[in-house]
């Protein structure tokens, strides 16, 4: 029992070694020596948990994942009506880049790092992605449900656009390493609506 206590345990800090490193210094950059050193594991328990940089990597995409998703529906869930909600993911990325200082999306980065499309890494990708995509349908849904004044909208059609213009707000403000991306991206999508 306490060597399984003790391998979960050097998992853990494996994992949250390459959260931190893949994040911060990129996937290319960082080596898996470096995460070794880092998490003060062995090279025999880093391989028994991760056959190669990749599953690590992998399994860094799936935490960001769960982490982020997380953070956007509790920013969600703290507004009360349609429109609010709908707003909400602008009011998160005004909160989160300043706080991560403008490093931006864990998964442009890595997009931008692995161009093979069909890697197991750029599967994580465009799920995560594609779920991001599913939130905003779903608050535009909600929107056209909710508020007789946007009962024109398809909600396909904006959230596709909100995705787009989202996306781009986070590129540009790591860019730049400046929030007014986001704000002209929330001018642009209330425009949007109106």
């Amino acid at each position: 029992m306490k060597r399984e206590k003790k391998d979960s345990e050097a998992r853990r800090k494996i994992v949250s070694t390459a959260l931190d490193l893949f994040y911060r210094q990129g996937y290319r950059a960082t080596g898996i020596n470096q995460v070794i050193a880092e998490a003060g594991v062995s090279k025999n328990t880093f391989y028994y948990y991760f056959p190669s940089k990749e599953d690590l990597c992998v399994t860094y995409l799936r935490e960001r994942h769960a982490y982020w998703t997380g953070l956007l529906k509790d920013e969600i869930n703290t507004w009360q009506n349609s429109y609010e909600r709908f707003m909400a993911p602008l009011e998160l990325l005004l909160k989160w880049l300043p706080s991560s200082n403008y490093r931006g999306c864990a998964f442009l980065n890595m997009a931008s790092e692995i161009p093979e499309i069909d890697s197991n890494m750029r599967k994580e990708v465009i799920f995560h992605k594609d779920g991001l995509r599913t939130i905003l349908r779903d608050l535009a849904k909600d929107l056209k449900k909710f508020d007789d004044r946007y009962a024109e909208l398809d909600p396909v059609e904006l959230s596709d656009a909100y995705y787009t213009i989202f996306e781009g707000a986070i590129s540009s403000s790591q860019n730049f390493g400046e929030i007014w991306p986001v704000e002209a991206a929330r001018k642009t999508i209330e425009k949007l609506i109106m």
